[in-house]
């Protein structure tokens, strides 16, 4: 007798072999609430069927720097998740970019792309296109067959027959030893809590993390706010046990004097920590605080590390927090059983601060800095140029600085960042246009359009399209709107860079008028296709001594920055990357003394010291023609030769006299011989160059 065969149920698939063995990285965004909950429920379901899962809150503490972590992650990761919704696309979307253009990279990584919320095409941009979409919306009835596709996604296993992908999703972490049920969509039951392991009490954490070297510490909060007190109170008494030196103004009189400690208190703090609850991030003192910290660690290297706390409050910061505060990992407390993990977490972050790596320089030091180059100090502003050009909310950013301040090597790395978060980035350098080009201004134009479409790698040049009937300034206008921003998809950066080279010449306002004219343009229609163009102007000279209508000045509207010399912290970080040549505090005064934190100088300095066994002594009496600067410092008198006016107020300053007029105070301050912000406080830009024009001018 025949017998009918049972039907058979759906095989789980073979997981891994051996736990760990593929890594996957999670790119998605905190918000809202229930975004992160379902991020978290995917991880753990992923770690049920043996893979490794990468998720920056676990991974990432307060003190650790957020873009180093992901590239590492990144680099090892076997796949990549995408979990989009719409705080995805639109107000994390410039790190989301880099994550993606450093997947991108990875091309041996699968990439999997999961919606949260329904999203066209052009929403995701050019590079989700290309790739299949797993629509995973909250209130699909199928949580385990869309699990499944995931793991195919990942792994590259044919899905097989769709009636069967719900078994199979399911039997994927059921069938794994030891794993735990997650909720997804569709709640299964509560697996039984593990009993409970009370938490350390405060004072034995303090005491287990006794500082080694005590830090100063700022504690910024709003006052009288709670749960904020009860945070502080933490943070203050467990901070204090371990050894550090605490800071929190409730002890000050509020007055001017308060106002003042507290800058100066925050500004020379090793760290500052922020608590941000719901009501602290309306506070406009908080806000002011924050900002005051921000600056202070662009100036000096990091310092102070900025390690917020939110205070049971997840919600998406507004600007300026937002901007400050957005990549910093932040530890989260939620209640008081929070007490004893977020004061661990606080005082491991603290401690957590790498030796400074000696590192062996290889060239002397001149001109623009290599892009790899270690030696490289990051100041405020170029934190505030890259912002600047990956909002895409600027259309004119304006970097001044004198000669040698690193104004190039600024340039090169914002641009470098802005092309890994996907911008199109067209660098032009005017001192590489020559004399026909600048003969007038068609010839210029035509030789910046040439400059333009050999970055972009553009078909058509300028002179294709050129039409001598037009006015020069409608015949490049045309051009960037048809052949440039016509041919290219996205946002573009044009980054000019020795701007001055211009100012001299007659035809120079009707360029500068023209670009005034596209951010007037912009301005009043924000639609227009100016909103896809930003552009940057690097420059020394005051632009206003040249351009009589400031009207018609583009560097008088947008960001505006200027690069300053080396404070004496940042010197003191390249003495430990050159390897300590400087011993002491003493010695690092008279270095200091010496070139004033003139950037070249100074870099050449610590590579004479340790590459040719210069001693201070003898970098004391180098201000010679013979001696390791003496090329530096006789371009200073070849500049002012020719010109016997400015000669003679070197000299005055030279006999201890002032500077006697604008003019000639901002032409010596652009060629970066003299420092000051007016006329009145004007001085030698550092003592060598002091030294070396008394010997020869006096």
């Amino acid at each position: 007798m025949d017998t009918a065969q049972a039907p058979q149920a759906p095989q789980a698939p073979q997981a891994p072999s051996s736990a760990n063995e593929q890594m996957v990285f999670i790119s998605y965004s905190r918000q809202p609430k229930e975004n992160a909950e379902f991020v978290r429920e995917l991880a753990a379901k992923l770690r049920a069927a043996n893979f490794e899962v990468w998720l920056d809150e676990e991974r990432i503490s307060i003190a650790d720097n957020i873009q180093e972590k992901i590239v590492e992650a990144i680099s090892k990761a076997d796949a990549a998740l995408f979990i989009v919704n719409s705080r995805w696309l639109e107000q994390d979307r410039d790190f989301i970019r880099y994550e993606v253009s450093l997947v991108a990279d990875q091309r041996a990584a699968r990439r999997v792309v999961v919606l949260r919320e329904p999203a066209e095409t052009r929403e995701l941009g050019p590079y989700f296109s290309t790739l299949n979409r797993l629509e995973w919306y909250p209130d699909d009835p199928q949580p385990d067959a869309r699990f499944w596709e995931i793991y195919c996604g990942i792994t590259g296993t044919p899905p097989g027959p769709r009636s069967e992908w719900d078994g199979r999703g399911r039997g994927l972490t059921a069938a794994q030893p030891g794993s735990q049920p997650v909720r997804a969509n569709l709640p299964p039951a509560a697996p039984t809590p593990a009993p409970r392991v009370a938490a350390p009490p405060a004072a034995v954490i303090a005491q287990s993390h006794k500082a080694a070297k005590p830090l100063r510490v700022a504690l910024l909060y709003k006052r009288n706010a709670q749960p904020d007190d009860h945070v502080l109170s933490l943070l203050e008494n467990g901070l204090r046990a371990a050894g550090h030196d605490i800071f929190i103004d409730r002890h000050l009189r509020i007055g001017v004097e308060w106002a003042t400690e507290i800058e100066r208190q925050v500004r020379e703090a090793d760290a500052v920590i922020p608590l941000l609850s719901a009501a602290a991030v309306q506070s406009e003192m908080l806000e002011g605080e924050v900002k005051i910290a921000w600056e202070a660690a662009g100036q000096k290297l990091g310092k102070p590390r900025i390690l917020p706390v939110r205070v049971n409050f997840e919600d998406p910061l507004a600007d300026p927090f937002s901007s400050i505060l957005g990549r910093l990992q932040y530890a989260l407390w939620r209640t008081p059983a929070d007490d004893s993990a977020l004061l661990a977490s606080v005082l491991d972050s603290l401690e957590a601060k790498e030796p400074p790596k000696l590192l062996e320089p290889q060239v002397v030091p001149k001109g623009t800095e290599p892009l790899d180059s270690p030696f490289y100090i990051v100041q405020a502003a170029d934190l505030q140029f890259q912002a600047a050009l990956e909002s895409r909310e600027e259309f004119i950013v304006c970097v001044k600085g004198a000669r040698q301040m690193g104004k190039t090597s600024l340039m090169a790395r914002g641009t470098q960042q802005a092309e890994k978060a996907g911008i199109k980035v067209a660098s032009v350098d005017f001192m590489g246009l020559n004399q026909t080009a600048l003969a007038d201004i068609d010839s210029f134009y035509k030789g910046l359009g040439e400059m333009i479409a050999l970055n972009l790698d553009l078909d058509v040049f300028p002179d294709q399209v050129w039409a001598r009937e037009r006015a020069p300034n409608v015949n490049f206008e045309r051009y960037i709107r048809r052949e440039v921003l016509g041919k290219i998809e996205g946002h573009m950066i044009l980054a000019m860079d020795e701007v001055d080279r211009l100012f001299a010449h007659a035809w120079a306002s009707d360029v500068f008028g023209m670009f005034r004219s596209w951010h007037e343009e912009r301005r009043r229609k924000p639609e227009s296709h100016w909103k896809r163009l930003t552009l940057a102007f690097v420059y020394a000279t005051e632009p206003h001594l040249f351009i009589t209508r400031q009207d018609m000045s583009p560097f008088n509207v947008g960001k505006k920055l200027e690069l300053h010399d080396f404070g004496i912290e940042q010197v003191e970080k390249l003495n430990h990357l050159y390897g300590d040549p400087l011993r002491s505090a003493q010695e690092l005064e008279r270095f200091y003394a010496l070139f004033d934190g003139q950037p070249y100088l100074t870099r050449r300095a610590f590579y004479e010291m340790t590459t040719q066994g210069m001693t201070l002594e003898r970098l004391e009496a180098g201000g010679t023609d013979d001696g390791p600067f003496g090329d530096h410092l006789r371009r200073i008198l070849v500049m002012l030769a020719p010109d016997k006016e400015l000669l003679a107020v070197v000299k005055r300053m030279v006999r201890g006299e002032g500077v006697p007029d604008q003019a000639s105070f901002y032409r010596l301050r652009s060629g970066g011989v003299i420092t000051g912000s007016s006329p009145q406080d004007a001085r030698l830009r550092c003592g060598i160059y002091r030294t070396y024009l008394e010997r020869h001018l006096d």
